[in-house]
C-alpha cells in the first residue's frame, strides 16, 4: 500500500517551541485539534475575523501529515479519499475558487456496467448519475495543502501547525482555562478548544474533564465516521479503455468485495477508482475489474490503495463506518465548557454531515461563532 499527500513545503511549519507549552507558564491562545479541511478551514476563517485582535492558533494534527480524509496524488489529480464536490455544494465551490483551485469534469459518457443478483453482467444506460459532479485539479488534498500555505506563509507569528501530536485528554481547570495533554505527555494551554475529529474518535481517545453531557455523548458515539469502512483503490491504465467501448466507467457489483467503479482520468493519466469493502485486497480489486470490465482490466500499470478502516485516526474500529450519512441534532452544535471548547468534523455540520461541503460548514460556522464570542469577551491581550 503506497501513500501520498499533496505537494507541500514542510520547511514553513512552524512546530510549537518550548516557550509555546506550560513549562514557562506561557498560554497557547485557540487550540484546534485536526488539520483536516474543517479544521484549516476553521483556523483560516479565525485569523481573517481576529485579524485586528493579537491572537495565536495551533493546529494539532494526530498523523504525520494535513488533510484528514483528503489523501491525493496531486501530478495525477487522483483521490483516495474524499473526491466529488456535487452541484449544491456552495461552500466547498466557493473556497476552492478563493484558493483558485479549477475543477474537473467527473466523466459519465457511455453504459455503465451492472453485476446482477444472478451473476451476469450487463450494459445499462443510466445518464448522469453524478449531476454536476466535480472533482478538483490535485485531487481534494489541494484544499489543504493550499490553505496550510497560505496560512504558514502568511501568519508565521499566529499560526502554528504540530503534526504528530495525538491528544490523550483535555482538561477545562476552575480558572476556565483549558488543559491539553499529548499522548507524549507535552501540556499545552488555551483559551478555547475546537474539536474537528471524527465524534467516535474523540470519544474513544480523548478524555475530556469535565465530561461532555450525557445525550451529546450518546449521539457521538452513534454517529457514523464517513468512509471509516470503506477501502478506496485506484487502477492506472495505459489508455482510457473503457471509454473505447463507449462504456462509462460507472459499474456496480454486489458480488465482490470491490463493489463501485468511477472514471478517474484526467489530462495526466487514465484511472479508474474503485469503493470497497474494508480488507479488500490489490488482487481482489483486479480480479472483481476483469469480471466487471473484461480482459482489458488485467494489466494495471499501477494499482494505488487505502484502507480507511486501518487509519488509526480516523477509526476506531471497523463498525464506525456502518450505516447511512452521519447525523446529530443541534445539541451538538452548541459550544460546551462556557463557549470554551467547540465541535467542528464534517460529521457535527447542520448539512452535508460526511462529506466534503459539510467540513467547510462547520469550520466556517465555527470560526464566525467563536470570533464572535472572543470578541465580546475581550478575553484576547
Amino acid at each position: 500500500m503506497r501513500h501520498f499527500s499533496s505537494k507541500i513545503d514542510f520547511d514553513k511549519i512552524f512546530f510549537l517551541t518550548e516557550n509555546d507549552v506550560t513549562d514557562d507558564g506561557k498560554m497557547v491562545r485557540i487550540v484546534i485539534v485536526g488539520a483536516g479541511v474543517s479544521g484549516l478551514t476553521c483556523a483560516r476563517r479565525l485569523r481573517y475575523l481576529l485579524k485586528k485582535r493579537p491572537h495565536k492558533i495551533t493546529i494539532l494534527e494526530a498523523r504525520d501529515r494535513i488533510g484528514g480524509r483528503t489523501f491525493s496524488i496531486p501530478e495525477l489529480n487522483l483521490d483516495l479519499g474524499a473526491s466529488w464536490i456535487f452541484s449544491h455544494h456552495s461552500a466547498v465551490r466557493a473556497l476552492a475558487h478563493e484558493l483558485n483551485i479549477s475543477t474537473l469534469d467527473q466523466y459519465e459518457t457511455g453504459l455503465s456496467r451492472m453485476d446482477t443478483r444472478t451473476g451476469d453482467i450487463q450494459s445499462i444506460a443510466m445518464g448522469r448519475i453524478h449531476g454536476d459532479a466535480k472533482r478538483l485539479k490535485g485531487g481534494t488534498g489541494s484544499l489543504c495543502a493550499a490553505m496550510f500555505n497560505e496560512l504558514s506563509t502568511q501568519n508565521e507569528a499566529t499560526i502554528t501547525v504540530q503534526l504528530n501530536s495525538p491528544i490523550i485528554n483535555i482538561t477545562c481547570n476552575d480558572d476556565g482555562l483549558i488543559t491539553v495533554i499529548l499522548r507524549d505527555h507535552r501540556s499545552i494551554l488555551a483559551d478555547y478548544i475546537v474539536l474537528a475529529l471524527p465524534p467516535k474518535l474523540l470519544t474513544s481517545n480523548i478524555q475530556l474533564i469535565p465530561a461532555l453531557p450525557q445525550a451529546v455523548t450518546k449521539q457521538l458515539n452513534e454517529c457514523v465516521t464517513w468512509m471509516a469502512s470503506t477501502c478506496k483503490a485506484i487502477l492506472v491504465y495505459e489508455r482510457a479503455w473503457w471509454r473505447d467501448q463507449k462504456l462509462s466507467g460507472f459499474a456496480v457489483s454486489r458480488q465482490n468485495k470491490a463493489q463501485e467503479w468511477h472514471d478517474a482520468s484526467s489530462e495526466t493519466c487514465n484511472a479508474l477508482f474503485v469503493f470497497c469493502q474494508a480488507g479488500t485486497t490489490k488482487q481482489q480489486v483486479i480480479d472483481a475489474t476483469i469480471r466487471i470490465f473484461g480482459n482489458n482490466a488485467v494489466n494495471p500499470t499501477a494499482v494505488y490503495m487505502t484502507d480507511w478502516s486501518d487509519e488509526a485516526f480516523t477509526s476506531s474500529s471497523g463498525t464506525d463506518g456502518a450505516g447511512g450519512h452521519p447525523h446529530v441534532s443541534n445539541i451538538c452544535r452548541q459550544s460546551h465548557w462556557n463557549g470554551r471548547l467547540w465541535l467542528s468534523s464534517s460529521e457535527i455540520s447542520d448539512a452535508d454531515g460526511g462529506f466534503l461541503e459539510g467540513a467547510v460548514r462547520r469550520g466556517t460556522q465555527v470560526a464566525d461563532q467563536l470570533a464572535a464570542l472572543v470578541k465580546k469577551n475581550e478575553v484576547l491581550p
